[in-house]
């Protein structure tokens, strides 16, 4: 697809969404490609320390002490991602609600447009958390895997809902209970929560196949009530 059949192809999206109000089948669309652009993004520049680079580009110096850059590249690197994405997300439909943000004349892709939601997004948090003093704090007594060489371990992105702003309640919970999962599981809640469907969950995440992935998951939400929760609009 060429450059300009994905400008047509965002901009029918677009519209498609915004008849809609931003809300059902066409939202969830929209919102998933959003969110995976912005994963691919943000993930590698948080874990690599180029997104304060990024930062300083556009205006907005961290100067992340050694410590501050160490936790947020590893032990931290998918609460940042996940906060900024979620907190993205809720931003550009807030916005495109109001009439306002994303134009398909403005000369800024969607992708571009809301990848620099997430840039403002992490900027943001980075400073309420060192000022609120949460970038030491936020796992404590959490034991999360620090990233190998295979990539991260533990996924702690919130379901990619219609409300995925307001469903970062439960964050800490959330991340506590991904935690006590295996890698495997971790991954197959995540991707079931994301929406994807189980042929990618067995793809990204190593399951032999979809009915290894199903019966799973089936298992899961008979033994654990908060992974039925978190897709109650299955039922």
């Amino acid at each position: 697809m060429t450059a300009q059949d994905e400008e047509t192809a965002d901009r029918e999206l677009f519209d498609l969404v915004r008849k809609a109000g931003f809300a059902g089948g066409a939202w969830k669309t929209l919102a998933d490609k959003l969110v995976r652009q912005g994963l691919a993004v943000l993930g590698p520049w948080v874990r690599s320390g180029w997104i304060f680079t990024v930062a300083a580009k556009k205006g907005m110096p961290l100067h992340p002490s050694a410590q501050e850059r160490e936790l947020v590249a590893n032990l931290l690197a998918e609460d940042f991602v996940q906060e900024a994405v979620t907190i993205a997300l809720g931003k550009f439909r807030r916005k495109a609600l109001d009439g306002q943000g994303w134009c398909a004349d403005g000369g800024t892709s969607l992708a571009t447009y809301f990848v620099g939601g997430c840039i403002l997004a992490f900027v943001e948090h980075f400073r309420r958390s060192r000022r609120n003093g949460d970038l030491y704090e936020l796992y404590v007594g959490i034991e999360l895997p620090i990233y190998g060489a295979d990539g991260p371990s533990v996924l702690e992105l919130v379901p990619a809902r219609d409300d995925v702003a307001g469903s970062v309640v439960g964050e800490l919970a959330w991340r506590s209970r991904l935690a006590k999962l295996g890698d495997r599981d971790r991954g197959l809640v995540w991707g079931k929560a994301n929406g994807l469907r189980g042929a990618e969950i067995a793809e990204l995440f190593g399951w032999p196949s979809v009915k290894a992935v199903e019966q799973r998951w089936a298992r899961l939400k008979h033994d654990q009530e908060w992974v039925r929760g978190l897709t109650e609009e299955e039922q």
